[in-house]
């Protein structure tokens, strides 16, 4: 009886006018990203919490995430495309364990293992330059400045090894990504307008069609790749 009840519930919400918002909004939604950059020339960085960074590999990375299955399912696949690509991360650790990550690459790859995002967004790494993207800490870590830590030891690992601009993208939507980028002094450059389609699955963008990347087969498991 509790189970009818519940499905009542449910079936009661479906109103023609919440289908057709759901089949709208799976047809299309709109999306922005909001290209930002940081001179590295003042990443003098002291941090505020007790987490420090260090260089990681395939072995860390495969045990961040087997280690928390539950916030990281389905990451390690991705991980693996980003180390067969070039990428690399910069971990994470507090008393002595991983907890997070910030990947990175710079102009040196060939144009076939860039990050997408860097060529569908039109970031034109030179010598020097670096693109930065999916920054994550585990939840009960991002409290105590431990996020702006990151970011800060991250900007002053770059410029130790000679880096002088860091690149970084953030969907307007995600309050929180622009917030820490802006209070890091990222200046916004470029404003990329696109709509999502079919539930995601492709990607509309300034005149151009790109495809989601499979997690098989091809050597970029994750973001888009151009169509036409």
């Amino acid at each position: 009886m509790n189970v009818k009840a519940k499905n009542g519930g449910v079936l009661s919400k479906l109103t023609p006018q919440n289908v057709v918002k759901i089949l709208r909004t799976w047809i299309r939604t709109d999306h922005s990203d909001m290209v930002m950059e940081k001179k590295l020339s003042d990443a003098t960085y002291t941090p505020k919490s007790g987490l420090s960074v260090v260089e990681g590999d395939r072995q860390a990375v495969i045990q961040l995430c087997r280690e928390n299955p539950d916030k990281m399912r389905g990451e390690e696949v991705k991980f693996l495309s980003y180390l067969d690509c070039g990428y690399r991360p910069l971990l994470a650790e507090i008393d002595g364990r991983i907890v997070g990550h910030i990947w990175w690459h710079d102009h040196r790859l060939d144009r076939t293992s860039l990050h997408p995002q860097v060529i569908r967004l039109g970031i034109d790494l030179a010598p020097g330059e670096v693109y930065s993207f999916d920054l994550f800490l585990l939840p009960q870590h991002r409290g105590g400045g431990a996020s702006n830590d990151l970011f800060g030891l991250f900007r002053k690992h770059l410029r130790d090894a000679g880096y002088t601009k860091v690149y970084g993208v953030a969907s307007a939507s995600n309050l929180p990504a622009v917030w820490i980028h802006k209070l890091q002094g990222y200046r916004t450059v470029r404003t990329v307008e696109s709509q999502l389609l079919c539930g995601g699955a492709l990607l509309w963008s300034e005149g151009r069609l790109f495809l989601r990347n499979p997690t098989v087969v091809v050597k970029q498991k994750f973001d888009y790749r151009s169509v036409w």
